[in-house]
């Protein structure tokens, strides 16, 4: 997509129109480069560069193939932030990858990441439940014994 700033303005004085048909900006050997050159190089380059994509891609095309994927196993656990005196988030990171188990359900769960307690937000396991011994896999109140 062009830019929409006009750049032909002070301090930049960007003089490149497309119509003028010159892609090359030559500089005067033993004088310093002047930054309206410099602009003018970059408006080039990205001018090429846009051709090139709009010629080569389609709107909207797909440039490396990907997909939306949703996972429905996926589960938030919040927690409580301490226990027994002890803040909870300073042992989040251990659980990652560990398999934990509902104390009172049976229920199985691995742990896949964690989210550290925010003012609105209490501390949070994010789970994908394994098994369970009931109809319904889910926590029905979480305490992380710390061992």
């Amino acid at each position: 997509m062009p830019a929409s700033t006009d750049f032909n303005v002070a301090p930049y004085w960007d003089s490149f129109n497309i119509d003028n048909d010159f892609y090359r900006v030559l500089f005067r050997p033993g004088f310093a480069v002047q930054a309206r050159e410099l602009t003018t190089l970059q408006t080039i380059l990205q001018n090429q560069i846009e051709q090139f994509g709009n010629h080569f891609f389609k709107e909207g095309t797909i440039v490396i193939p990907g997909s939306v994927a949703y996972d429905d196993r996926y589960y938030a656990v919040k927690l409580q932030s301490t226990y027994d005196s002890v803040a909870v988030s300073t042992y989040l990171a251990d659980y990652v990858g560990s398999v934990i188990t509902g104390a009172t359900s049976g229920v199985t769960a691995e742990v896949i990441g964690y989210a550290v307690n925010t003012s609105s937000d209490p501390d949070t396991l994010y789970v994908k439940y394994i098994s369970s011994n009931t109809q319904r896999a889910r926590f029905s109140s979480v305490c992380l014994w710390i061992v």
